[in-house]
């Protein structure tokens, strides 16, 4: 009986020993999670690029707040045409999104759901309808789309595969490190990087012929190296195809805060990632594109300005 005894208390000794580390771990989780949906800029990949073997760095660290030049808002009353702000990846679209909502005051959505961008400033995530200015969106047009005219963000295919490259490993405004561009897979020769450029570069190329050639709405065409050059004249053309009016104010409010916190500081200065066989590939591709920007606004009547 004594043994009975002492083996029950036993046992309920280590019931209760595995209830409480159950709850310690539900809780570790459930902050890990909230740490997880706060982290946006430095380690969360985001909702939108599926799996392609690149680990993000998760840390938590502080951001801090927007100054937003007005209080953000709604489109009141809703646009009943939805405009879609396109880019391949790495181009400047949440910096893009950044300077409308600081000009116009009208939130800026998204197709994806980016908990982090959500978080920090861009409340519109996965929205997509007339409520918001523009749509965020990095895919290829299809004929069951929503949008009825277009803003095409074309970045210079290095900088902007290298920009989506070292979002994928520290974030939206992280850089990646150096020993991220030498890894190599077991089942290939090439380093992790070679086989990225070289299938982003495809995914580059197809993203603006796409748009260029089979929407069929208007397409407003923005340089990504002339909006940096020449910001405020870049983004009164953009407000002017959206037909959206903005006071001197407004815009001199913009251009003062017009850096934000979503453009990545550069990095490796002394670094050069990209070989002699690569720039020839994204020359070749570069200048394909640009023909074809050069085509359609010859057709369209537009004058041809490139960054």
């Amino acid at each position: 009986m004594f043994i009975l005894n002492k083996i029950e208390i036993t046992l309920a000794v280590m019931s209760r020993r595995s209830i409480f580390l159950l709850a310690a771990a539900v809780v570790m989780l459930y902050f890990s999670i909230i740490l997880f949906m706060l982290n946006p800029l430095h380690g969360s990949r985001g909702g939108y690029y599926g799996g392609g073997g690149y680990m993000s760095n998760f840390a938590y660290r502080h951001e801090p707040p927007v100054n937003w030049c007005s209080e953000l808002r709604w489109r009141s009353p809703p646009s009943p045409d939805v405009v879609a702000l396109v880019s391949y990846p790495g181009s400047g679209n949440t910096w893009l999104r950044y300077l409308l909502q600081q000009a116009t005051g009208i939130l800026t959505g998204s197709i994806y759901m980016d908990y982090g961008l959500r978080v920090h400033g861009f409340p519109a995530e996965n929205v997509t309808d007339g409520s918001v200015l523009v749509v965020k969106t990095h895919a290829v047009p299809t004929e069951s789309d929503k949008f009825k005219s277009a803003i095409l963000l074309i970045r210079n295919p290095r900088d902007a595969i290298l920009a989506d490259f070292h979002r994928l490993h520290r974030g939206h405004i992280g850089t990646a490190p150096k020993s991220a561009f030498k890894k190599k897979s077991h089942e290939n020769k090439k380093s992790d990087w070679a086989t990225y450029v070289s299938t982003q570069l495809t995914a580059w190329e197809t993203l603006h012929e796409m748009w260029l050639t089979r929407f069929s709405g208007p397409l407003h065409i923005v340089f990504y190296e002339v909006l940096v050059r020449d910001t405020r004249n870049s983004l009164q053309g953009i407000l002017d195809f959206l037909n959206f009016n903005v006071t001197e104010a407004d815009m001199n409010c913009a251009m003062a805060n017009k850096e934000g916190i979503y453009r990545r500081k550069k990095k490796h200065q002394d670094f050069e990632p990209f070989t002699a066989d690569m720039y020839k590939a994204l020359d070749q591709v570069r200048n394909k594109v640009l023909n074809m920007v050069m085509n359609y606004k010859k057709k369209h009547h537009e004058p041809m300005t490139v960054g």
